[in-house]
């Protein structure tokens, strides 16, 4: 075979293996998946210990409320769509967590997201969750709990 109809065959070939993957299903777009799925009362109870211990101890304060639910964009941790990269640089330095109120309000907007469950039970259970965590000083552990009675008392 002379060289010309031997790079031709080649890529051809690599043409077809390209093409079979691109098509082949699984290939392409990743999959979606539903955030809310991954949450459970459990899983938040553990989240809530991990990131309440990983808080400096003067940071380990709640003072906010939480008698009523939040709605909508006004609902506390909502930020809105970057416009721009810089926006966007911006709010990831805001997103920081400052002290165990705005890590309150992650859960707080987590739990809300399981469908599954009203509002009220999920706080309920992941409040269980956490009176049962030994990991937790006693004082941290009392001050969730009660938080997390209070957003189960607010419900919907």
């Amino acid at each position: 075979m002379s060289r010309p109809p031997r790079l031709f065959a080649a890529a051809c070939a690599a043409a077809l293996v390209l093409a079979t993957a691109w098509l082949a299903p699984g290939c392409g777009t990743p999959p979606e998946f539903d955030k809310a799925v991954e949450y459970t009362p459990e899983s938040l109870a553990q989240e809530l210990a991990l990131r309440t211990k990983s808080l400096a101890p003067s940071a380990r304060k709640a003072d906010k409320k939480r008698t009523s639910a939040p709605k909508g964009a006004a609902a506390p941790g909502y930020v809105a769509e970057p416009e721009t990269k810089a926006q966007s640089k911006g709010q990831t330095k805001k997103a920081e967590v400052a002290d165990l109120d705005d890590v309150l309000d992650d859960i707080e907007a987590k739990g809300r997201s399981i469908k599954a469950l009203p509002a009220a039970e999920v706080f309920a259970k992941t409040a269980d969750a956490v009176s049962k965590d030994q990991t937790l000083d006693a004082k941290d552990r009392d001050l969730l709990v009660e938080k997390l009675r209070e957003m189960a008392k607010a419900g919907d």
